[in-house]
């Protein structure tokens, strides 16, 4: 792992951890892979549940021409980032060198091939939780932001250590911590997170 790579991640981890605002990571290209110019995460395509963003919407036209040949430009085989988790963070358990997944230019270990299934569920949450270890997952049911919807783990935010689960893209944008941490489930007395929560599991995408 180069030193560039453990001094973004230091930097990355301290946002998410010390961040006033709740934030929702973001883990695709940075530049089209058409043009070059920096990418509209709102506008993407998708093939084998890897997102290949664009700039606008005459590149994504272009790019759909070839999905595969975007998606190599959009993620070099020779700029996979190896993320060097030593816990699965799909089961809690250690991951084994001959186990891994590679998505989106990230390369993630787990602990066992069903892992590979499960990773690809919801990704972006999982990768999340390779990432930050010592990230705590609220494990909330119902979304803060409209508290009579069920979640789904394929929406969520992080807010000052804690991964919190939303029901929509809408929620992202909409979450203010004032006005929504207080419709979520109250921590036990001993510091630990609610029945549901942790720092080893996470749900589909």
């Amino acid at each position: 792992m180069s030193m560039r790579f453990l001094l973004v991640l230091c930097a990355v981890a301290s946002v998410f951890f010390a961040q006033d605002k709740a934030v929702q990571p973001f883990y695709g290209n940075a530049k089209c892979p058409v043009d070059g110019k920096e990418v509209n995460r709102k506008l993407y395509l998708e093939s084998d549940g890897e997102r290949v963003h664009v700039c606008s919407k005459e590149c994504r036209k272009k790019a759909n021409e070839d999905i595969a040949a975007a998606k190599k430009v959009a993620y070099p085989a020779d700029k996979v980032v190896e993320v060097k988790n030593e816990r699965c963070p799909c089961m809690p358990k250690a991951v084994k060198p001959d186990q891994s997944i590679t998505w989106q230019g990230h390369k993630v270990g787990l602990c066992c091939k069903k892992c590979i299934g499960k990773f690809k569920q919801s990704p972006a949450r999982f990768l999340t939780m390779a990432i930050h270890k010592d990230l705590v997952v609220v494990g909330n049911t119902k979304c803060p932001v409209m508290p009579e919807e069920d979640v789904d783990a394929a929406y969520f935010i992080l807010f000052k250590g804690q991964l919190i689960d939303l029901c929509c893209d809408s929620c992202v944008d909409d979450f203010e911590a004032e006005k929504h941490l207080k419709n979520l489930p109250q921590p036990k007395k001993d510091g630990q997170a609610p029945a549901g929560g942790g720092t080893g599991s996470g749900g589909g995408r």
